[in-house]
Parts: structure tokens; sequence; C-alpha cells
């Protein structure tokens, strides 16, 4: 029996599992056994909100220290910094905003201390299609897919177990808290966290727990260029250019609300290469190396759910990061575990808390 069942191998529950081994906790992982994409593989990894300066407060307590957050873990997981200089790029993040927005974002990067500056986009490269802007040079972007596997490795070096299954039913008993598996295998333990992406909502259902999540579906293209032909993160309205320091470039993304599939689509390529030659024509000279996709776990509010479900001993939830999961994951992270093990916490909780009103009267937990 472990101390904590984290259902959900993605960066949140990751990372949550890290912070709990800190504190001496024993952990389970559970994850899904055949989820492609793998849990936050997908995304484009860049380490702010889209238009930060548009969002609340408590996201941006979230998500305003992220870059020198994983520079710090990955200091912590790989000592040599040989995978600190492969997956983090530190070039910065350029966003495009009109001129009124323009001082808003300064504003709001007063305001948190954020380095910010304005400046057009030709500053920055040549022949891209949009001019004024804010820039913030210490804003950077992440390797997801490398960073998981880091990850993983130091989990299982701490003594973490990895159990792969479809989690179906989290159960109340004598003995504290059961996670039942489709094929029939449970684990028993004080404490469950429930991080498991999209397959959250019809999960929580189950525990007559309703909140207001949905599945996002969005695309993205991978071209393969030389390092340094885009310099930093270039943000639009439109889409978006991620660069990766091995000159790979990421082009994003579609969001289709309600799409809850994992396959990518003829019209998602066709609109991203459209996104990819309108933002920077020079693209339409190459071909798409990758195109893939993946689903988000939507939220109405901009902010996601962290904390115990109510009436519900023993368990926790982190739900509804929607586009801002990596980005926000280590402070999320940090925060769970601290309520989880009765830590003062770096921040409100009950601002993230599950509301006692999402929960149904006819709960198992209620009979």
């Amino acid at each position: 029996m472990s101390d904590v069942l984290v259902v959900g191998g993605g960066i949140v529950g990751l990372l949550s599992a890290l912070e709990l081994t800190q504190r001496q906790r024993s952990v389970v992982v559970i994850d899904a056994p055949d989820a492609f994409p793998p849990a936050s593989w997908a995304g484009g990894g860049i380490l702010t909100p889209l238009f930060s300066w548009r969002y609340s407060d408590a996201m941006t307590r979230l998500a305003v220290d992220a870059l020198p957050r994983f520079e710090r873990l990955l200091k912590r997981l790989d000592p040599c910094g040989d995978s600190s200089r492969t997956l983090l790029n530190r070039g910065g993040v350029w966003v495009s905003a009109r001129e009124k927005e323009i001082d808003e974002a300064l504003a709001w990067a007063e305001r948190w201390q954020v380095a910010a500056e304005r400046r057009s986009a030709g500053s920055l490269m040549t022949d891209f299609n949009a001019e004024a802007g804010v820039f913030f040079p210490a804003q950077g972007n992440i390797r997801n897919p490398g960073l998981l596997k880091l990850l993983r490795h130091e989990l299982q070096r701490r003594g973490v177990r990895f159990e792969f299954a479809h989690v179906v039913d989290v159960q109340r008993c004598s003995k504290g808290v059961q996670v039942c598996a489709k094929d029939g295998r449970r684990w028993l333990s004080s404490q469950v966290l429930l991080s498991s992406g999209v397959g959250m909502q019809s999960l929580l259902e189950k525990l007559g727990v309703s909140l207001p999540l949905f599945p996002a579906k969005g695309e993205m293209l991978l071209y393969k260029l030389e390092p340094g032909q885009v310099p930093a993160v270039m943000l639009t309205e439109e889409g978006y250019l991620i660069p990766r320091n091995d000159g790979a470039v990421l082009v994003g993304s579609t969001l289709r609300k309600g799409d809850a599939s994992f396959y990518p689509t003829v019209q998602g390529r066709y609109r991203l290469e459209a996104i990819a030659k309108a933002l920077w024509p020079s693209l339409s000279r190459y071909k798409p190396s990758f195109h893939w996709a993946g689903v988000r776990p939507g939220c109405e509010r901009d902010f996601p759910f962290l904390g115990p479900l109510p009436g519900l001993q023993g368990v926790f939830a982190a739900a509804g990061h929607y586009r801002n999961g990596l980005v926000s994951a280590p402070a999320s992270a940090e925060l769970l575990a601290q309520m989880m093990c009765g830590d003062v916490p770096f921040t409100d909780p009950d601002v993230y808390s599950v509301p006692a009103s999402s929960r149904s009267n006819s709960s198992f937990f209620n009979r």
C-alpha cells in the first residue's frame, strides 16, 4: 500500500509525484496503457500563457515564474546540464498586439515584475508578417517529450512504481481510498490524486462531481530548419511559431472545442500550412516533417481546479488546465503536494478549490 496514488501520467501528475517523494511519500502512478500521443506530449511547450496579460491573477500566480522553475527542475534532473541546453529554449517570446494592448501588456509586466519591452517583429526576424508587439526576453519554451522522459526516469530512480491501466472508479473503504481499473485490478492508498487530463470528466461524474470541463482538440506541424532561423517564440492571434534548439520550428495550432479525437486531419494540416505561410512566407519553401494532434483538458474558467474533492476524504483533483498545463505544472504540483502533506501553501489554495456545489447529492460517497 502506497501513501499516494496518482491517477494520470501527464506533466502535472508526474511533477506532483516528484513533489510528494521529496516529502518522503511513497507514490504509485497509474497511467493509461495505450495513450497516443502520451499525456502532455502533444503541446508546443511555450512557458507562458498565450497573451498572458489577459488572464486572471489566479492563472498568473501559477505561470509567472515558469521558466526559472523549469530551470531549477532540469538542474535537479540532469546536473550535468546537457538536458537544459537541448530542451530549454531561452530565446524569449514575442507577442503581436495593438497599441492599446501593448500598454496593457507592459502594465501587467511591471505589476508582476516580468521583463518586457515594446518591440516590432522585424527587429527580431525578417519576413514575418506582423508589426507592433511586446517582447518578453526572459521567457521561452521547453521540449516537453524530453522533459517527460527525464521525469519518469527520476521518479523510477526514487522508487515510484508505474502501473498501466484504465481507471474506471474510485471508492472509499475502511482502510482508505481504493482505485479500480477496467481489468479488475485495484490499488489501495490513504490519498489519491486524480490528474488524468481529458479523462477527468467521466471519472469525476462517477464520483458525483460536476465541473465545467470539456475536450479541446489541437493540431500542430513541425518543420526541420537550421538553428536560429526563428530566434524566439513568435505569437499572433492567427497562430504561432515555436523554435527548438535543434532548428525545428513548430507551427500551431488549431482548436476544436468538444472534439476528443486524437488523430490529425487533412483539414487541420491545410489550416496549419496556411498559418505557416501567412506568418512567415519563407516556410512555404519547406514541407512539414511531422503533423500530430492532442486533446487539451478544457475548462470554462481560465485557471484549473486544484485541491480536495468536497466530501471525499483523501481524494484530490487537478483538473481543467486547458492550454496551460505545462506552464503551470510546477506551481500546480507544488501547491497540491503542500495541501496533501499539510504544508503551508505558497499561495491561497481556496482560489483553486473545487466548490462544494459541484458535488451531486446522488454521489456514491453519500450512500
